[in-house]
């Protein structure tokens, strides 16, 4: 089978233990990537440095690096624009290859064409230290489906990418069918990878799945391996994305977590690989009807309108 590079996502090698020992801990267990979430920048710049960080980094074999995921990037203010910059930096001393953000999760959200002047600035400082800026969409923010984002990012700054979660795919309403047909190819630059119940359980809010519902691949009731195919489809290769977290595997020393995570997913991927068929999946191929939350409405930015109505980023 073809060997994989896999990157864990901040939550999957999150715990209490110092960061450097758990940046160890994510090298053992065969990720090649990994992704530092604000909190931990922010600790290592006040105590360590970056230039520390990197050498712990090199010396657990992590070539694939992501920093983030920053809320409120559209906000100008001291308390945003400090955490911007922090980012900013770490990518800059990291040699990160990704800078990522989160759209508005606030009622009422952010306006689009506002949130798009920011996207376009930052797109620009992202590309200043060497770094994509990528798109995270949430099924509960102001870009909730896949396919809106993608041409969200589509119509901005040409460093501007966009990542595809399996989880949050799903749960905004998207199929391989609508993925597939409805994400431009261009704009794909990161995929993470989880297993989930075909519902979200009764008592959790999609958030709460988020944090505490990402089954191991291969262990929940989704076509991960059609899922796969269907990105590659996109031309998508490396690195995949483990975004696993659930109150078991929390439970489980670090080391034993982390390992299990990669053989999850890498029997996924080879699954992916052998597999030559049309799938049946449990996440339906069919096309997905335009949602009401997937509805572009009458579009009133004159400074990007030109853009927008390219045809590979038109509704």
């Amino acid at each position: 089978m073809e060997e994989h590079d896999l990157l864990a996502t901040s939550s999957t090698w999150a715990g209490d233990g110092a960061v450097g020992e758990r940046i160890s801990a994510v090298g053992r267990a065969g990720f090649a990537g990994l992704g530092l979430a604000l909190d931990d920048l922010l600790e290592v710049r006040a105590t360590l440095g970056f230039g520390v960080l990197r050498r712990m980094l090199d010396d657990a074999g992590v070539v694939w690096v992501q920093v983030g995921t920053l809320g409120h990037w559209w906000a100008a203010d001291a308390e945003h624009d400090a955490d911007r910059g922090v980012l900013l930096e770490a990518a800059a001393t990291l040699r990160a290859g990704q800078v990522v953000v989160r759209a508005d999760h606030s009622v009422p959200a952010a306006p689009l064409p506002v949130m798009a002047e920011a996207w376009d600035r930052l797109a620009v400082q992202a590309e200043g230290v060497g770094a994509r800026l990528v798109l995270h969409p949430e099924p509960w923010s102001n870009l909730a489906t896949v396919e809106r984002a993608s041409r969200f990012v589509a119509a901005g700054h040409p460093n501007g990418r966009l990542l595809l979660d399996a989880m949050h795919a799903l749960r905004g309403g998207s199929t391989l069918g609508s993925i597939g047909q409805g994400v431009v190819p261009s704009t794909l630059a990161a995929v993470e990878l989880s297993d989930g119940l075909l519902h979200t359980p009764n008592g959790m809010t999609l958030a709460d799945e988020s944090r505490n519902g990402r089954y191991l691949p291969g262990t929940g009731a989704w076509d991960l391996p059609g899922f796969i195919r269907t990105v590659r489809g996109l031309g998508f290769d490396e690195p995949w994305g483990v975004a696993v977290r659930t109150p078991a595997l929390r439970a489980m020393p670090l080391a034993e977590a982390l390992r299990v995570a990669a053989a999850a997913t890498r029997a996924v991927l080879d699954a992916a690989d052998a597999h030559g068929g049309t799938p049946a999946p449990a996440m339906p191929t069919s096309v997905a009807p335009t949602s009401a939350v997937d509805y572009d409405g009458p579009r009133t930015d004159t400074a990007r309108g030109a853009r927008r109505a390219d045809p590979a980023t038109s509704a």
